[in-house]
C-alpha cells in the first residue's frame, strides 16, 4: 500500500512539472516582443539629459534626482576625494 501512495505521490508531481512547463512554454509563444531600437549618440543624449536637469533651476532638480545641484557637485566631490568613484573614459563623475 505504501508503494501505491508514492507512486501516486510521484506520478502527481511529474503531472505538475509537465503541466506548469506547458504553461510557460504556451505563454512564451503568444508573448509579444518589441524590437530594439539600435542606440545612437547615446553619449551626447546622456549630456543633454544630465546637463537639463543641472540647469533647468534647483526646483527641477530636486524633483529629478531629489538634490539640488551644488550639493550634487559636493557629494562627487567627496566621493572622489576618498576614491570611491572615479571618472571613467566615457563618463565624468559629475555625468
Amino acid at each position: 500500500m505504501d508503494s501505491k501512495i508514492i507512486h501516486a505521490a510521484c506520478m502527481g508531481a511529474v503531472v505538475t512539472v509537465i503541466a506548469t512547463g506547458v504553461v510557460i512554454i504556451e505563454q512564451e509563444r503568444y508573448r509579444i516582443y518589441i524590437p530594439r531600437e539600435p542606440r545612437i549618440n547615446t553619449i551626447a543624449q546622456r549630456e543633454f539629459y544630465i546637463d537639463s536637469i543641472l540647469n533647468q533651476g534647483d526646483r527641477h532638480c530636486v524633483e529629478q534626482i531629489r538634490m539640488k545641484p551644488d550639493v550634487l557637485y559636493r557629494l562627487c566631490d567627496a566621493l572622489t576625494s576618498r576614491d570611491i568613484l572615479r571618472s571613467t573614459q566615457n563618463v565624468s563623475i559629475r555625468k
